[in-house]
């Protein structure tokens, strides 16, 4: 329930009826011209209508009434055609805040932004339409398909999680400016957000190994974080979004956050290493290392796989060992015109503390000109969360500006994920489209609160029945109407759950995407090339800079001539997926011209590869089972087949998902219709009301709330609430009765 203070409590208690509003449209406050307003919020997925209280998606709905003012009629002042001054506070896309209370004191009641107007000509009415958070979710749904969990170097096991629905969700909020750890920044060419998936948001998971199962809400940084092995095995490597080149003018800042409350055996370290291909065909590593254990952060950089084998730059941190909490830890990397790495750190201590790490120069170490092969990310034993590389022109300036500190709000509240993905499935339509069809496929719940936060529930959320009540409402006060169904559609007692088996499915290279051509690349200049790619196909990374134009490789020259060499460091080469296909984007940073070109005119200068499923190849479809014998003597078997459309892939989840349904299901839980309360602007969706009547039904028992709907005028404040048992009223006893068979005795057809 919405908190509120003692004098609203109290105002509720006596049965206080006279309630007051505030509405704003565009910041101004116009609460004195609405004439009447209704708000409207319910929980709605594609289970039988009786069985809706389990999950769903809520997209709550706001309709106001304007009048004018000032003896301007109110089409003439906030019509479509009205003057901008005033009518652009009720302009498609404007924001709107609703709130309502009594006692002279209001509470929150919806945030969101106008769909519609209708101005009635000759009256003086302007109807407005309104809806919550979800109308920011109206761009085209994107989501990364990484093959990297059918990679072969990514043994199948119960701990490769490349993702989750949890991560989909966050990822599709992330688009829309909806944040939950702190978000990429401009120029970043690597982010994984480690809500519930290894998988990169920006960039392309390549492969992991070791147990990535282990999410944790409590003691994450910010929302989500995944707990490394103490044995340090547990390995993520990515491809970046842009393969970036070393330069002397800019740099590469990378960071993670890290929390190590309560590690205290085994390694408490973490490394993310950046694998540099360069011309001379040997690959260097720099690495950034915090050994919470030792108390110190090293840089290495050298060409051994293992860093401490490799150049240092050592930096020894008080309390890294002691102190115990939320860390941020960012590095600063720079080249200089040799090569020579120097490493810069800057680290933010749980108590809020920052420490800048002097500039260090690995002895010994340099870089040639090249670009990003990989980049890779080991966790021992503490929780990691929200990692990015970004390309910088500087380091950031300040403690806040390297924390971001300020320059964004957590506005998204996620439950801990609960089911495994080695495949993100396709998606389309637009991002709350995609939201939903994950609610309705994974029994959660999906729903902007009235202050805007984004919540995201998993059927978790229900799977124990509540035995204390958020509130009471009894028919001797706060009931006006009650209405209570019973169905049969209501019981559902035998569920069936598909799920998709990608055990012994793998990713092929079935097509490579290959250009012949000669294109010039003047001093800072960008060019791009689009291939067509479909729905079957998986994400395409940038390919490398090398000689020979093999698979996933990209040809660059100083001259447009058979002989001229091949030019290594010099462009930033990227892939991005939109509208259908793959464009490749390239970008010279480099001061002279270059050219996109083969050894001949006809050869190639371009091959890319599409990873995609093998012919044949595909996920073997199972079904998970849950059913209750005594529910179906008494009502026969009721059927109920549940197909989550890809976003079940294991049977564990499949079997806490059948289980979850036919609990909710298996007796045909009361629905109570028609609900008019005494209005209460402190109820939500998904409280728990205790229902009291002794007028007619003599009911007392516990219900969840689904669905609301609040009117209000001059006359006062109405509402009514849709209810769904949380019990049932015992199993049928047919006492006295001898129920007739189907067919008459003694039918002989």
């Amino acid at each position: 329930m919405e908190p509120a203070d003692r004098a609203v409590t109290a105002a509720l208690a006596a049965g206080e009826r006279v309630a007051t509003h505030s509405t704003r449209l565009g910041g101004r406050e116009m609460g004195p011209q609405v004439q009447s307003w209704a708000l409207d919020q319910s929980y709605g997925t594609d289970l039988p209508d009786a069985m809706r209280a389990v999950t769903g998606s809520s997209s709550a709905q706001l309709d106001l009434t304007l009048s004018g003012s000032e003896g301007a009629a109110a089409p003439a002042m906030y019509g479509p055609w009205a003057p901008r001054a005033t009518a652009d506070a009720v302009r498609p896309g404007q924001s709107v805040v609703h709130a309502w209370g009594v006692a002279g004191a209001v509470l929150p009641a919806f945030r969101g932004t106008v769909r519609a107007r209708l101005a009635q000509s000759g009256t003086d009415t302007v109807s407005v339409r309104a809806l919550d958070g979800a109308e920011r979710l109206r761009m085209p749904a994107q989501l990364p398909r990484p093959a990297g969990g059918l990679a072969t170097n990514t043994p199948f096991a119960a701990g490769a999680w490349v993702a989750s629905p949890t991560w989909c969700v966050d990822h599709l909020l992330r688009a829309a400016g909806i944040h939950t750890a702190p978000p990429p920044r401009p120029g970043c060419v690597l982010y994984a957000s480690m809500h519930g998936g290894a998988a990169a948001d920006i960039g392309y998971l390549e492969s992991l190994s070791g147990d990535w199962s282990r999410w944790s809400k409590g003691r994450a940084p910010w929302e989500c974080a995944v707990q490394g092995a103490s044995a340090g095995t547990t390995k993520a490597t990515y491809i970046p979004e842009t393969r970036t080149v070393n330069r002397s003018t800019d740099g590469l800042w990378y960071e993670v956050w890290l929390d190590n409350t309560d590690v205290v055996s085994g390694d408490r370290s973490i490394d993310l290493t950046i694998t540099w291909s360069t011309a001379d065909a040997v690959a260097r590593y720099t690495t950034m290392r915090v050994d919470f254990a030792a108390s110190t952060v090293v840089g290495y950089c050298g060409t051994n796989t293992d860093p401490t084998k490799n150049p240092a730059a050592k930096w020894t941190v008080t309390d890294l060992g002691g102190q115990r909490g939320r860390w941020h830890v960012g590095m600063w990397l720079t080249f200089a015109t040799s090569g020579a790495p120097t490493f810069a750190g800057h680290i933010t201590y749980p108590d809020g503390r920052a420490l800048d790490l002097a500039p260090g120069t690995p002895v010994g170490a340099a870089v040639p000109a090249g670009c990003i092969a990989n980049i890779a990310l080991r966790i021992g034993g503490v929780r990691a969360e929200a990692l990015q590389v970004a390309q910088l022109p500087r380091k950031p300036a300040s403690a806040d500006e390297a924390t971001q500190h300020g320059r964004w709000a957590k506005t998204a509240v996620l439950d801990a994920p609960d089911i495994p993905l080695r495949v993100i499935p396709a998606v389309s339509g637009t991002a709350w489209d995609a939201i939903t069809a994950i609610a309705k496929a994974t029994v959660s719940t999906a729903e902007f609160d009235a202050r805007g936060v984004f919540r995201w529930r998993t059927h978790s959320r229900w799977a124990t029945a509540p035995t204390k009540e958020d509130l009471t409402v009894t028919s001797r006060r706060e009931i006006a109407s009650l209405t209570i169904a019973e169905e049969i559609d209501a019981c559902r007692n035998h569920i069936a759950v598909k799920w998709a088996n990608w055990q012994r499915v793998k990713a092929d290279v079935l097509r490579e995407m290959q250009a012949v051509n000669a294109v010039e690349l003047k001093p800072g200049a960008s060019s791009a090339i689009a291939f067509t790619v479909g729905d079957g196909e998986y994400d395409t990374p940038p390919p490398a800079t090398w000689d020979d134009v093999l698979t996933n490789v990209v040809r660059f020259t100083s001259g447009n001539t058979d002989n001229a060499p091949v030019v290594h460091g010099a462009v930033e080469v990227s892939t991005r997926r939109e509208n259908g296909a793959v464009v490749l984007g390239m970008r010279n940073r480099s001061t002279s011209s270059v050219w996109l070109r083969g050894k001949t005119l006809t050869g190639l200068s371009v091959s890319m590869a599409a990873p995609a499923l093998g012919s044949g190849a595909a996920p073997a479809d199972h079904w998970s089972m849950s059913w209750n014998a005594t529910s179906q003597r008494a009502y026969g078997v009721q059927s109920f087949d549940h197909d989550p459309n890809g976003w079940v892939q294991d049977s564990g989840s499949a079997d806490r998902l059948a289980t979850a349904l036919r609990i909710a299901g298996q007796y045909p839980a009361p629905v109570l219709t028609s609900v008019e309360v005494l209005a209460d602007p402190r109820i939500r969706l998904g409280d728990v009301v205790r229902v009291e009547d002794t007028t007619g039904a003599d009911l007392d028992t516990l219900a969840w709330v689904v669905g609301i709907r609040t009117e209000g005028s001059p006359e006062g404040v109405r509402q009514t609430l849709t209810l769904r048992g949380t019990a049932f009223n015992g199993l049928p006893a047919d006492e006295g009765l001898t129920p007739d068979p189907p067919v008459a005795p003694g039918t002989t057809p």
